[in-house]
This record gives structure tokens, sequence and C-alpha cells, in this order.
């Protein structure tokens, strides 16, 4: 399985996902620290977020406003990811 240690942005594929998240990227570090950055025209707006695995769930929190979130997760043979937040399916592709 590949780790979802890296960059991962919104697979331009997804169209779902760009017109609901729009030109997001996460990073999800080794540290369990996980950067959620949304790429606006004129700058980037940057969410500092930690994050843990536990089986197939990814719990993440933000301290700033702290409330764990719960999202199932899925590393495809493709090597995309997949999150599944709310029963809806984003699927994210691991910058090189």
């Amino acid at each position: 399985m590949n780790s979802i240690i890296g960059i991962w942005y919104v697979d331009s594929e997804d169209l779902n996902s760009i017109e609901m998240l729009g030109n997001i990227s996460i990073e999800f570090k080794a540290n369990g620290e996980l950067i959620y950055t949304i790429h606006l025209e004129h700058g980037e707006q940057i969410i500092m977020m930690i994050y843990e695995i536990q089986g197939n769930l990814l719990i993440s929190d933000q301290p700033s406003n702290p409330q764990k979130e719960k999202t199932k997760f899925l590393i495809t043979e493709a090597g995309r990811l997949e999150l599944y937040f709310g029963g809806v399916k984003s699927v994210f592709k691991k910058s090189n």
C-alpha cells in the first residue's frame, strides 16, 4: 500500500470534488501535521491541522477550533487517495 505521507491535490478528473472543494491540496507529514491549503487566484489560505490514522479512518482535528472529524479513506492500486466524508467521495492525486 502506498503511504498517505506527502502532498495530495484534488484529482482534475474528479469534477464533483473540484466543484465542492475548489482547488485544494492536503499535505500529510510523518509527524502528524496536516496542512490544508486552498489555492486562490491571489494567494493561498492555509489551515494547520493534526491527524492520526486508525485502520481505514483518518481522524483530523484543527487545534485552533477543536473538533475531531473521522473520514474513511483508501489509497487505490492506481495510487489515488479516496476520502469519504459524509458519504461523499473525493479523489486526490499525489504530488511527484
